[in-house]
């Protein structure tokens, strides 16, 4: 592995919190196969105007406690239909939303279906997070950010990537919210090229310790924008941010099936077209076994496209579609 040279003022930083949700059960963390879904659940605010919400629920007329209630049903709802073993999601507003989250959950009997851990991360005065909803025991979570200081305009605000290890399991997830190509997808490439190198220096950190390595999350890059092999194989950056010839770090995609074709529909449908924003990367001791975009189900329409949340009158789930991947870790 090589170190990362300061001279270039390309900085990790990392920090700890996870949240241990009150409640009172066993969880079936022996279990061989792990679900997991991944959803951007679109600008998941709570009720209290906090100041870093985006200006049109600062300006909504119509939002507030009931609407913010109903949207916790709904989403509440996905969550228990997709029945994962981990649950990610991008753009919670805050902790306190996942929390909600896990009260709506409430009144699980089964021990095995309870979300007794889970974990939130977001920078500081930023508008949105990630939050994780798991069954499964969740440890060692840190953040890593990145700070560069050597381009000729000031890094905007980028998300960390949250990396978190599963306990008493060989597995370290990390969930990923790319910038957005909000200023133009031409301009704002190269912070997405550096948010891949972070990524790739902390898979290839986990994959040297042993441990297997599943990355999840809003890329807002589709899959064929990355450096895309044969046999549904990506290479991304080496932490420097080049890629010469096999420089890099090798991961599978599951978007690509036994025939190297690409899995229909997309996840996220925009100007009548589909994209694969949201991306999974795999390595190391772990099989996926079965992998979908969630696209029948009451949050999209006969025709796969999701029922994109509108502000104005409170109807919808999000503009993305749900992701669902069962994995197994290899022996």
């Amino acid at each position: 592995m090589r170190k990362i040279n300061l001279n270039e003022r390309f900085k990790f930083y990392a920090v700890l919190w996870i949240l241990f949700l009150p409640f009172f059960a066993c969880c079936d963390s022996g279990k061989a196969e792990i679900k997991i879904a991944n959803w951007n659940v679109q600008t998941f605010f709570d009720a209290i105007n906090d100041g870093t919400e985006y200006s049109e629920f600062v300006k909504s007329k119509t939002w507030g406690e009931e609407m913010y209630k109903e949207r916790l049903k709904r989403l509440c709802s996905v969550i228990k239909k997709l029945d994962a073993d981990i649950f990610v999601m991008e753009e919670l507003e805050n902790s306190d939303v996942l929390f909600d989250i896990s009260n709506f959950l409430a009144g699980e009997w089964n021990p095995r279906k309870i979300y007794r851990y889970a974990c939130f991360s977001k920078n500081e005065g930023g508008a949105i997070g990630c939050g994780v909803l798991s069954r499964i025991p969740l440890q060692k979570m840190n953040l890593h950010s990145l700070d560069i200081r050597s381009e000729n305009e000031k890094m905007p605000q980028t998300r960390p990537l949250l990396e978190i290890e599963i306990k008493e399991r060989t597995l370290s997830l990390f969930v990923n919210h790319w910038k957005s190509k909000s200023g133009g997808e031409e301009k704002t490439e190269k912070w997405r090229n550096r948010e891949e190198c972070v990524l790739s220096f902390f898979m290839s950190r986990a994959l040297n310790e042993g441990n297997a390595v599943f990355a999840v999350g809003d890329f807002n890059r589709d899959i064929n924008d990355f450096c895309v092999k044969e046999n549904g194989n990506v290479l991304l950056r080496a932490w420097h941010g080049k890629l010469i010839g096999d420089e890099g770090l090798l991961v599978k995609s599951p978007w690509f099936d036994e025939n190297e074709n690409l899995i229909e529909p997309g996840s996220y449908y925009f100007r009548e077209e589909w994209s694969r924003i949201d991306n999974i990367f795999y390595s190391g001791k772990i099989e996926v076994e079965d992998f979908f975009p969630a696209a029948e189900g009451f949050w999209c329409n006969e025709n796969s496209i999701p029922y994109k949340y509108s502000l104005w009158n409170g109807r919808g789930y999000s503009d993305h579609l749900p992701l669902v991947c069962k994995v197994r870790l290899a022996d």
